[in-house]
C-alpha cells in the first residue's frame, strides 16, 4: 500500500473548491498518504521537482515532463440568486451595462477575458481582485455577476447561470509529473487518481 506525502500544486479555487473532495475519495482507499498541497496561479517549479504534480491550465512544454490532458473546463457566467432576485438577470450583451460585475484586478489573462466578455460594453466593476477564491466569496455575497468554471459553480446550489449565449474559451486541464517520479508507487497513485477524477464529468 503507498504511503508517504505527495506534494500536489494546484491553482486556488481548485485547491480549495475542487481538490479536497476529490482527495478525500483517494484517502478512504490510501489513508496512509499524506497531501501538501501548494495554492499558487502561478506553475511551481517542477523541473527542479519541487513538487511532485501539478493540475495546470496549459500544456507543459518540457520533454522530462508526463502530462495527461484530463478536460477543457467549460467557464461561464454566474450570478448569486440573490443579486438576481434585486436586479435581474441580462437578457443579452446590450444589457450588461445595467448590471455589476466581480472580475479582475491586474491579471492580464483574466483582463483579456473580461474585455472578451465584454466586447463594445463597459463593465460596472462592484469588486476586482485577482484572487478567484476572493471573487467567488464576492459572488456568494450577491455582489455581481462574475466568471467561474463550471466545475466549480456547479458545486454552488445558489449560484445561477446568466447569459449562456456568452462564448467563453475553455481552460485546457493537465495533470503532470516529472518522468522520474511517474512510477514512484505514492506519486503513480495520486497521479492516476486525479486523471480519473478530473476525466469525470462533473456532477
Amino acid at each position: 500500500m503507498p504511503e508517504g506525502s505527495v506534494r500536489i500544486s494546484v491553482s486556488e479555487v481548485v485547491g480549495i473548491e475542487v481538490l479536497p473532495p476529490m482527495l478525500q475519495r483517494l484517502q478512504r482507499r490510501h489513508p496512509h498518504l499524506v497531501y501538501e498541497v501548494e495554492l499558487s496561479n502561478t506553475s511551481a517549479d517542477l523541473v527542479d521537482q519541487q513538487v511532485d504534480i501539478a493540475v495546470r491550465m496549459h500544456r507543459p512544454e518540457q520533454s522530462a515532463f508526463i502530462a495527461q490532458k484530463v478536460c477543457a473546463a467549460p467557464l461561464g457566467l454566474f450570478a448569486h440568486r440573490n443579486y438576481v432576485a434585486a436586479f435581474g438577470t441580462p437578457a443579452n450583451r446590450s444589457e450588461m451595462a445595467d448590471h455589476l460585475f466581480i472580475g479582475p484586478d491586474r491579471n492580464q489573462a483574466d483582463l483579456q477575458l473580461a474585455g472578451m466578455i465584454a466586447g463594445e460594453q463597459t463593465l460596472r466593476w462592484s469588486l476586482r481582485t485577482d484572487n478567484h477564491p476572493a471573487q467567488l466569496a464576492a459572488a456568494r455575497a450577491g455582489l455581481g455577476i462574475a466568471v467561474f468554471q463550471e466545475r466549480v459553480a456547479m458545486r454552488e446550489p445558489d449560484l445561477v447561470r446568466v447569459l449562456p449565449d456568452v462564448s467563453l474559451p475553455a481552460l485546457e486541464t493537465w495533470i503532470v509529473t516529472h518522468e522520474n517520479l511517474r512510477h514512484v508507487p505514492r506519486i503513480s497513485t495520486v497521479f492516476d487518481h486525479l486523471v480519473a477524477e478530473f476525466t469525470r464529468p462533473p456532477s
